[in-house]
């Protein structure tokens, strides 16, 4: 086997035999080696470099612990899994990177220009290499990269250790935190560099603004706040306290220091890995070391006492040098436990019991003496068991060659967790509206969890109720087909308490126990044929959804953060936008996220809500329609009824949507010239509009309709007398009247909120 250095052979194979697992007892049995030289490493990631299904390694290898040693040629061996077979690997590391060398300590993986492919990110220490970029060719070539560095901004060296990628200013693109001052008593500041969102870096200290520190181990990008944006840990093996970085981001990629609230300064802290360790829903930091050699955790007391601060917990037992930290869930209980990368006679495992209480698992991986530097987990043949992989290397050179070791155990079964979810109450029609979500699943190391995201979504011109009653011989009607974007509301009118659930994987929706005679309502967004169940019975139906789905644009932020965006589609003439998220492991495990919609507010410049409106979107107080609270949310319809603005045909016409009345309803668009909260015409219906009156002709695009709503886009043309900026004022309004009585009982008309409009 060729030696790793710069002109070496491409595309040397590498085919690894599998121990028989009856000769071990352990979970986690060595394979073999990583082909090649064995070399001093101190870094190891793990992507899918080439889109064929499984994970290829990334290594950074370069030799020297407090000055430059050795420089090495930076390393990707790809995974042959598809190809040729399970624990078949090739080091292609000079024909898919090219011949680049540098003492590089870590490798961080992200998608920098957004084009859907990995690119990667080597840190060089002791100002060997500016940090190395490379930059994935895509579709044209999959998993062969160029070296862009100094054209997308990397042209400074530094003595860098570890580097990460996270959408620090919530613009869709990820940004990099680079450490410095790479274990040495030197001091420096670590770098903070934006993407342009076309994968260009400028560096930003003023927005980091980070004090100096000496021996910048480790960077880790997490929302230790639970704000929904990534705040920058950094381990450090300094003693001057606050030894540690703790950086809180304030949404936009401008930070300030709160190192001091972290008390731990053994100067042996190698890395410090966030998760959930307790199950309170807020970041724990597992910590190397968290006092003398020994590891330990940093409980978060965010969720609790409802203040950021840390309690050091009691180290764990033992006082070995140790290096890495990653988190799994090895078990598969819905945890994560602690493997830790050693430089003594083995790897520890540590079981998460709950309740920070740890058990040592570590016999349950085969016991070999090396010196580990980095590891990490991955199922790298596929099998749905996350194995682990070392790199090795400053001592104990007979043992450098980095490892895998194979699991044995049980496959995750386990879908991913949606912890917490960030959108608006309203957001304006023209969008996009962003939504973000945390996920946890049985992975997380340096930001790496193996979980992709997707999300699909409706724009509604008006909202779509569909009634379904659930009675003792079943739905009615069953089946039933429907519009994408359209809301069920089944009413339990048998005569138990029953329930309304998905019976269709991967939804996951259901109601719980509805009582006789109340309703559960849920907004099918993908198109498709679902199947329902009810208990008692058990009863059953389908849904046939039909239609269409729009894509939202789907990026991972880091630190188990997701960022949802989606565009626009009804050229500002949405009501309601409704969606919902999809989130898939590397087991297969599926998450589909009960369904929300979110109203649209109005677009037409000059419109607003008429005095008394809590906004142009939401009825007026009840108070406001009479004593009987004409147009109010009901169990019919939960949103009231809506009269809202939502685009420009041309520049002196407007769009009004009336939504939320019943088809049986008739209703008059009314025009006036004056505000009057007595509300004189139609009893006390019409409360904004009043003065000289005009009924408004109507226009929609539901054929042989002259009433509003109807299934469709109910669409009002508005045409004002001079052209907008003239200051003319006029207030709207729609009165509608329902024969039946059945929706604000006892009154037979009903009435939206106003709008008001500055022509």
């Amino acid at each position: 086997m060729s030696p790793h250095r710069s002109g070496r052979a491409p595309g040397v194979l590498f085919v690894i035999a599998c121990a028989a697992p009856a000769a071990f007892a352990q979970q986690f049995q060595t394979v073999t080696n990583f082909p090649g030289t064995a070399r001093w490493s101190e870094g190891i990631e793990c992507a899918d470099v080439d889109h064929d299904g499984d994970l290829d390694v990334f290594v950074a290898d370069g030799e020297g612990f407090a000055s430059a040693g050795v420089a090495r040629q930076h390393l990707l061996v790809i995974n042959k899994l598809v190809e040729v077979g399970a624990w078949t690997l090739a080091d292609e590391s000079v024909a898919r990177l090219g011949v680049h060398t540098s003492v590089a300590k870590g490798v961080a993986t992200g998608d920098v220009n957004g084009d859907g492919w990995v690119d990667a990110l080597y840190s060089s220490a002791f100002n060997t290499l500016v940090p190395a970029l490379y930059v994935n060719q895509g579709a044209s070539n999959p998993g062969f990269f160029n070296y862009e560095s100094a054209t997308r901004g990397f042209t400074t060296t530094y003595n860098s250790g570890s580097a990460q990628f996270g959408d620090l200013d919530d613009d869709g693109d990820l940004d990099v935190i680079l450490g410095d001052a790479y274990n040495v008593a030197t001091t420096g500041r670590p770098h903070l560099f934006f993407n342009n969102g076309a994968g260009v870096f400028t560096e930003n200290a003023a927005a980091l603004g980070a004090a100096l520190k000496a021996s910048q181990m480790d960077v880790q990008l997490v929302d230790i706040d639970n704000d929904f944006d990534l705040d920058f840990l950094g381990a450090n093996k300094a003693t001057a306290a606050p030894a540690q970085y703790l950086m809180l981001n304030n949404g936009a990629g401008t930070f300030s220091d709160s190192s001091s609230l972290i008390a731990v300064s053994s100067g042996n802290v190698y890395e410090a890995e966030a998760g959930d360790l307790d199950g309170d829903q807020d970041l724990d930091v597992y910590f190397v070391s968290l006092s003398g050699f020994q590891e330990g955790v940093g409980r978060n007391n965010l969720v609790g006492l409802g203040s950021l601060t840390f309690t050091n917990q009691a180290p764990m037992g033992g006082a070995i040098d140790d290096n890495e930290i990653a988190l799994f869930d090895y078990d598969v209980d819905g945890d994560y436990d602690v493997l830790v990368g050693s430089l003594g006679t083995h790897e520890y495992l540590y079981r998460n019991n709950g309740g920070l209480s740890f058990t040592d698992q570590s016999a349950q991986i085969q016991s070999v003496s090396d010196s580990t530097l980095d590891c990490t987990v991955a199922d790298l043949n596929n099998d749905g068991k996350y194995d682990l992989l070392t790199a090795q290397g400053e001592s104990n050179a007979a043992q450098w060659a980095n490892k895998f070791y194979r699991n044995t155990g049980a496959a995750d079964t386990l879908k991913p967790v949606l912890v917490a979810e960030q959108f608006p109450a309203s957001a304006p029609a023209a969008g996009p509206v962003v939504v973000h979500a945390k996920i946890r699943d049985q992975v997380l190391d340096d930001g790496v969890n193996y979980v992709t995201a997707s999300a699909s979504y409706v724009i509604d011109v008006a909202p779509m109720p569909v009634a379904v009653s659930v009675t003792d011989a079943g739905f009615a009607p069953d089946p039933l087909t429907i519009q994408a974007g359209a809301t069920v509301t089944w009413t339990n009118n048998s005569s138990v308490a029953r329930n309304v659930k998905a019976a269709t994987a991967p939804w996951s929706f259901d109601s719980g126990s509805i009582a006789i005679g109340s309703t559960y309502a849920y907004t099918f967004v993908e198109p498709g044929t679902y199947t329902l169940q009810s208990l008692p019975g058990p009863l059953s139906s389908t849904v046939i959804v039909t239609g269409t789905a729009l894509a939202a644009k789907a990026t991972y932020s880091g630190g188990q953060i997701y960022r949802f965006e989606f565009a626009d589609s009804k050229a500002g003439l949405g009501a309601q936008l409704c969606y919902e998220l999809r989130f898939r492991d590397w087991a297969g495990n599926v998450t589909v996220t009960n369904a929300r919609c979110i109203p649209l507010v109005g677009s037409v410049p000059g419109f607003a809500a008429c005095p008394g409106d809590a906004s142009s979107v939401t009825p007026c107080p009840c108070a406001n329609f009479g004593a009987n609270g004409h147009g109010c949310a009901n169990s019919v319809n939960p949103n009231g009824a809506l009269l809202s603005a939502n685009g420009t045909l041309n520049p002196d016409t407007a769009v009004l949507l009336g939504s939320g009345m019943p088809t049986t309803a008739s209703a008059i668009y009314l025009k006036g010239d004056a505000y009057n909260a007595a509300g004189a015409p139609f009893g006390d219906g019409v409360l904004c509009t009043s003065g000289a009156l005009i009924r408004l002709r109507t226009k929609t695009n539901v054929a042989g309709a002259s009433r509003f709503p109807d299934v469709g886009d109910p669409l009002l043309s508005v045409r004002g007398a001079t052209p907008p900026g003239s200051g003319l004022q006029a207030w709207y309004q729609t009165y509608y009247r329902n024969a039946a009585g059945a929706f604000c009982p006892p009154e037979t008309f009903n009435v939206t909120n106003g709008l008001a409009m500055t022509w």
